[in-house]
């Protein structure tokens, strides 16, 4: 259970060794060195002097250095209660708290964040006198309450309310012409666990793997998420140590996410609340196909090309509405045409693009047949609405179009 303190302090006595062994003389001088060490790096001398320099570190929750390195205002450790607010807000994400000051201190803190048990630190075993640890130390001849009270020092609570001119201020209006002067300090522990859980988003085995996978085109059965448009920060410059031991950690970095407005595209598929013809369908996108018709009519030859010319223009228009009718049945749910607002759509119209309605379509064919009509008429009205000249079309010119529509639909009923 204590293994781990002692390993600490094997650690920082090769370290301290690892230099000055290289500059000595000769072999007096090592074994020398050697004894200094065990002495300085034994648990009787190491942790009185840690408990004297541990008053030099501060435990936060909100460091102030995130604004600026020379900051200096009171050590705030937020109380926070958890609430389903939805925020993402300190209170609500379990992080740890994070500690500045002195960076030649900065071992104590790594010792007093060494782990006893699985949800145990040293910190917290002087906190719930953990018997385990209290027998490590009075074995050492060392007085362990005098300790916890030195050590529980990091943890002080500082009643100031000390700000600095380095510190973000925001002014915070209230009735009467007053105002709140608002420090705004950074919330280390949250954007830690931010930078954690994007990295294991983006970076974790799985996810390498996964895109790995996409380079070779191959099938992932589970497949990878990301997150772009985020930005990476960076506090400290090349000492991140001198903001907090959480950014030291981080290397300095951590992630801003982007608060732009999202960029909305203009729904390219829109559902008709009276008539699909009129709100859906647009002459405009179908002139240039009404042109070339109207240039083979005008040419007045009945051969065989130019039948199959001006069928196949006809078919293109009426594909092209079918398609917009089966993209309705497609992106939107079944029953959308039961809505109040869609109450005065036609029936035809209903049974046709909403796919709560696909027991009937295949059992009645009388809908298909009124549909054919209403597009073999849209069809000849647009040409003649898009062409300023254009030829007068009789019964004859519907029924043909009619009979092409009919096909496609029998051809493709279980789409249509």
């Amino acid at each position: 259970m204590t293994e781990s303190i002692q390993i600490f302090l094997n650690e920082r006595k090769e370290l301290w060794l690892k230099d000055r062994i290289k500059k000595a003389e000769n072999a007096t001088q090592v074994a020398e060195l050697q004894q200094q060490a065990d002495d300085k790096f034994s648990l009787q001398e190491w942790l009185p002097d840690a408990a004297k320099r541990v008053s030099q570190l501060s435990m936060v929750s909100h460091p102030s250095k995130f604004s600026h390195p020379s900051a200096k205002t009171s050590s705030v450790i937020a109380q926070v209660k958890s609430a389903q607010d939805g925020y993402l807000r300190s209170g609500n994400v379990h992080y740890p708290l994070d500690v500045f000051g002195n960076a030649a201190a900065m071992d104590v803190y790594k010792f007093l964040s060494l782990s006893l048990t699985e949800d145990s630190t040293v910190l917290t075993g002087f906190e719930k006198d953990d018997q385990d640890l209290i027998s490590l130390i009075e074995k050492s001849s060392l007085d362990f309450a005098s300790l916890k009270h030195a050590f529980l020092v990091i943890k002080n609570d500082d009643a100031s309310s000390k700000t600095d001119h380095l510190v973000k201020q925001v002014y915070f209006p209230l009735e009467n012409n007053e105002y709140h002067l608002l420090s705004i300090l950074t919330p280390s522990g949250l954007i830690t666990r931010l930078k954690q859980s994007i990295d294991q988003l983006r970076f974790s085995d799985a996810t390498k793997e996964a895109k790995e996978k996409r380079k070779k085109n191959e099938h992932d059965a589970e497949g990878y998420a990301d997150i772009f448009d985020f930005t990476v920060t960076a506090y400290g410059g090349t000492q991140p140590q001198n903001v907090s031991v959480l950014n030291s950690q981080n290397a300095g970095r951590a992630y801003l996410l982007s608060s732009c407005p999202p960029v909305l595209e203009k729904r390219a598929v829109r559902l008709p609340k009276t008539d699909f013809f009129a709100q859906c369908l647009y002459r405009k996108n179908f002139q240039d196909r009404f042109i070339q018709l109207h240039k083979f009519i005008q040419l007045n030859l009945n051969n065989d090309d130019i039948r199959t010319a001006i069928r196949n223009i006809i078919q293109f228009v009426i594909d092209q509405v079918l398609l917009q009718g089966f993209k309705i049945r497609e992106y939107y749910p079944e029953g959308w045409s039961q809505q109040d607002y869609y109450a005065s759509l036609p029936k035809l119209q209903r049974v046709w693009l909403d796919q709560i309605y696909a027991t009937q379509r295949e059992d009645d064919s009388e809908w298909r047949n009124e549909l054919s009509d209403d597009i073999a008429r849209w069809v000849l009205r647009s040409y003649e609405k898009v062409i300023n000249d254009a030829f007068k079309l009789g019964t004859g010119e519907i029924n043909e179009v009619r009979q092409l529509v009919e096909k496609s639909l029998q051809q493709a009923k279980e789409f249509f």
